[in-house]
């Protein structure tokens, strides 16, 4: 697995949170819930938590695959519409909703599962959204693709799921 980190790059750059802390999902939160967390200075924060910081991209996917599957299984957010009422600032939710779901090509109201496919496409759904890819920067380019999620999919389950 080749792991992708952009933790060298900056705000001053022009690049999103989510990809210079190697964070696709913009995930924030209290330290110590995910493998692969790490420290990076600054101060990237909203709404007064700071943004998670990752190793790698592989390790920040991870925690974002984690999560939502946790908030579809256990929390019943079981459709686009209903993630969007705890992932985006309320003021976002309608436009976010509309987006994920065309990224997915998913309806916005269709059930999701827990399964492989479906939360590939929730995923890269989700990301395209919050950070979008690729960017191209000062001669820098940072990207995230299906490769990436298939890395953090080896991380979470390491042995092929049987169906």
């Amino acid at each position: 697995m080749a792991t992708k980190s952009y933790l060298n790059l900056t705000a001053a750059q022009g690049f999103p949170i989510g990809i210079r802390r190697n964070n696709p999902g913009n995930l924030r939160g209290k330290r110590g819930l995910y493998a692969g967390e790490t420290t990076k200075p600054g101060g990237d924060t909203a709404a007064g938590q700071t943004y998670y910081a990752f190793e790698n991209m592989a390790y920040g996917m991870r925690a974002m695959i984690q999560l939502l599957i946790s908030r579809i299984v256990k929390g019943n957010y079981n459709s686009i519409k209903k993630l969007a009422t705890v992932y985006p600032a309320a003021s976002a939710r309608a436009e976010w909703t509309a987006g994920v779901a065309k990224n997915a090509g998913l309806s916005a109201t269709a059930t999701l599962t827990p399964d492989k496919a479906t939360i590939k496409k929730l995923t890269l759904g989700i990301i395209k959204k919050e950070v979008g890819s690729p960017w191209r920067k000062a001669g820098v380019t940072a990207s995230i693709d299906v490769q990436d999620f298939e890395d953090a999919w080896a991380l979470l389950y390491p042995e092929p799921m049987v169906a």
